[in-house]
């Protein structure tokens, strides 16, 4: 009977000790893996701690990323100004890769004008200090053009937003003009836009036991092998412990025949 009491105090202490494992919040999820590093490079950069977990395996696996408790409410605002994760708009794999009926000219058209400024906005995207980038792409309309009629060259025109200083605007032309047919860098219109918001860099906020020293959101994991630890320790103490009173206790005497 004092066995299984002290089976189930060790097992109570250890449970105890698990819960705190369970430290972590999920900030984002269901993310490809490069939108994951991209939120947890970004929240590094502005101090907070911030971890990877896998949600599957093999090439369909999504991640989620965590922190702790009590760095969501400055994680949000740090994914808020650097516009992550990032909406990306529809490409020509994704536009063309849809299997539908077949469609007339006009949605032909409008489907590759569509995936045409998706291709584009991505690559503006990656641009240095670009947070968020846009393009309407103006292709004209040259079937019912005579043969004789000067034809009309297409436009466009790109909305950045951007964080610290603007952007060359003349190496946005050339990239969007460079990728349309008939387009020149003059039909280009750039409109820039600094990001209203702009959280500060803070110094990483630092958790210590003992002598070891980790940011906040990889403090669970570093709790969870303490506990962990601590936890096997107290099991195996216990154990001992009931093998000593075991020994210690007399044999008793066969009865007499």
């Amino acid at each position: 009977m004092r066995r299984r009491l002290n089976q189930r105090r060790s097992l109570g202490i250890v449970l105890a000790l698990g819960a705190l494992c369970g430290c972590e919040a999920t900030l984002e999820a269901d993310l490809s893996e490069s939108e994951a590093n991209e939120i947890v490079v970004a929240l590094h950069e502005h101090g907070i701690g911030a971890a990877k977990e896998s949600e599957g395996t093999g090439e369909g696996a999504r991640y989620r990323v965590t922190v702790a408790p009590e760095e969501v409410a400055p994680s949000l605002e740090v994914l808020r100004a650097e516009a992550l994760p990032r909406e990306r708009a529809p490409g020509l794999a994704e536009v063309f890769g849809e299997p539908g009926l077949v469609p007339t000219a006009t949605e032909e058209r409008a489907r590759y004008v569509g995936a045409l400024s998706g291709e584009l906005a991505r690559s503006v995207e990656t641009m240095e200090r670009v947070l968020e980038a846009r393009v309407h792409v103006a292709l004209p309309d040259t079937r019912r053009i005579a043969l004789d009629e000067a034809r009309p060259t297409p436009r466009a025109s790109v909305l950045v937003r951007h964080r610290g200083d603007p952007i060359d605007e003349n190496a946005v032309r050339a990239l969007v003009a460079g990728a349309v047919q008939d387009m020149t860098p003059e039909g280009v219109a750039v409109v820039q836009v600094q990001a209203n918001v702009d959280v500060p860099a803070r110094e990483a906020n630092l958790v210590r036991f003992g002598p070891i020293a980790v940011t906040r959101g990889t403090a669970g994991a570093l709790k969870g092998v303490l506990a962990g630890a601590l936890g096997l320790h107290l099991v195996l103490a216990v154990l001992v412990v009931i093998g000593w009173r075991r020994r210690k206790l007399p044999v008793p005497e066969a009865p007499a025949t």
